[in-house]
C-alpha cells in the first residue's frame, strides 16, 4: 500500500512497540511516542514521514499519547497523531492544553475511541461527546468515511462540524 500510494504521512495508532525496538520503513522517517511496562508494551503511536519532504518533529508537552510534525509539502503543514485508549480518563482540560500546542494549519488523526452519531455510530458514548466539544472548542473540521471512523483538521470560519 506505501509503495502505491507514496503517501506523504503514516500514522499508526497502539503500535504496541517497547523503545528498545526500532522502527524502519524504507524511504520514511519515524516519530513516536512508545508506552510500556516493564513486562509489556501497550499503546503507543507513530507518524512515519516520507523522507521526500522535509520534515521536523515538535515537542509536545502532554501526558497523552500522541506525537506531532511539520511537514514542508507545499507549504509547511503540521500532522498529529493520538490514542486515547478507552479505559483511560482524559479531561477536557487535557485536550484543550495539547490542541492549543498544535501550530496552525494542522491534520489531527488518532483513535480517540469515541462513539458520536456525529461521525456515523448509533449512539453517543462519553469519549464522543467529549470529542465532540473538542471540535467546537478549536472550529474543527471532521472528514469521516465509512465504516465510521473520522479525520479532524483545522478549517476556520466552519462553525458546523456536521459530517456530509
Amino acid at each position: 500500500m506505501i509503495n502505491k500510494y507514496q503517501p506523504v504521512c503514516i500514522g499508526l495508532q497502539e503500535t504496541f512497540l517497547k523503545s528498545t525496538v526500532s522502527t524502519k520503513v524504507r524511504g520514511y522517517n519515524c516519530t513516536r511516542k512508545d508506552v510500556a511496562t516493564e513486562i509489556s508494551s501497550s499503546g503507543g503511536v507513530c507518524i512515519l514521514t516520507s523522507n521526500l519532504y522535509p520534515s521536523n518533529t515538535l515537542s509536545l508537552h502532554t501526558s497523552l499519547q500522541a506525537v506531532a510534525v511539520q511537514v514542508h509539502f507545499k507549504s509547511l503543514l503540521t500532522v498529529c497523531n493520538i490514542y486515547l485508549p478507552p479505559h483511560d480518563t482524559v479531561s477536557q482540560y487535557d485536550l484543550n492544553q495539547f490542541m492549543n500546542q498544535l501550530p496552525e494549519p494542522f491534520i489531527l488523526i488518532g483513535d480517540f475511541n469515541g462513539h458520536s452519531t456525529l461521525w456515523g455510530n448509533n449512539d453517543t458514548n462519553s469519549r464522543g461527546r467529549q470529542i465532540e466539544q473538542l471540535i467546537s472548542d478549536h472550529c474543527l473540521c471532521l472528514l469521516n468515511k465509512d465504516p465510521p471512523q473520522g479525520h479532524i483538521f483545522r478549517c476556520d470560519g466552519l462553525h458546523d462540524p456536521e459530517v456530509p
